[in-house]
Order: C-alpha cells, then sequence, then structure tokens
C-alpha cells in the first residue's frame, strides 16, 4: 500500500472523480467541513470512514469492505491485513461472481483453470528457456 494517509486518499479520489468539496459531501452524507477537515489531516470516527467506503467502495459489499479495510489501514485504526486478505480486485471478483448461475461458475472455474496452467507454463519457461519444450508454441 502506498504511504499516505486518509487525508491524501481522500483528496486524490475526489480530484480523480472532479468533486467540489460539498459534492463529496452530499455523497458521503457527510459536511463539507468534515470532509476538508480529514483533507486537512484530522483523525475522523470509524463511522465516518464507513460512510467513506459507502460513497466510493464500488457496487458490491465486498467491494466495499476492502475499501472500509484500506481507509481503516490509511487512518490509523489498524494494521494492513496479509496480502492473501480481501482486497479490492478479490472483492470485485467476489461480488460478481455472487451474481453468476451455475453454468456461469463452471465456466469461471475452467477459465481460472487455465489461466493458472497458462501462468504456470510461463514460469518454467523463464526459469529453463532452453529445456521446456514451449520455445515454439509460446513464441
Amino acid at each position: 500500500m502506498e504511504e499516505q494517509g486518509l487525508g491524501q486518499w481522500l483528496k486524490d479520489r475526489r480530484h480523480r472523480e472532479h468533486l467540489s468539496l460539498r459534492q463529496a459531501a452530499a455523497r458521503t452524507g457527510l459536511s463539507y467541513t468534515t470532509i476538508g477537515d480529514i483533507i486537512k489531516g484530522s483523525r475522523p470516527l470509524p463511522e465516518t470512514i464507513r460512510k467513506l467506503a459507502q460513497a466510493f467502495g464500488g457496487d458490491g459489499n465486498n467491494e466495499r469492505l476492502a475499501l472500509e479495510d484500506k481507509l481503516l489501514v490509511l487512518a490509523g485504526y489498524r494494521t494492513e491485513r496479509p496480502r492473501e486478505e480481501l482486497t479490492g480486485s478479490r472483492a470485485r471478483v467476489m461480488d460478481k461472481v455472487r451474481q453468476f448461475d451455475e453454468p456461469q461458475i463452471k465456466m469461471m472455474i475452467r477459465f481460472a483453470v487455465f489461466l493458472t496452467e497458462v501462468e504456470g507454463k510461463v514460469l518454467n519457461m523463464r526459469r529453463h528457456p532452453e529445456g521446456t519444450g514451449y520455445q515454439k508454441q509460446w513464441k
């Protein structure tokens, strides 16, 4: 995770989405002074962080939870979880998969297996470029 605080994250997010303080306040349900105070470096309450995550966390519940987790770390409420834990990307996938029917889930599993096999072959080629037998297949 980048070395930044919650204030910098919020400032960057506002600029990326072209939001004024008042627009960000309306989106989050917070006051514009609260938004400004966070950007200036004040440490918000966990409930305020939850509102930020709900407003900026995307469509799915897991995605919002992953953002809330990140924001709690940036605000200094807790330490970062190990890499295996829920990240924004994993959360988005989990939220999308929840909407799949059984044939779509089976197709996704086959695709995941394919990607894993391809990655394994590519890694093997990098380790043993002359002895894998995959040189012609992957050129």
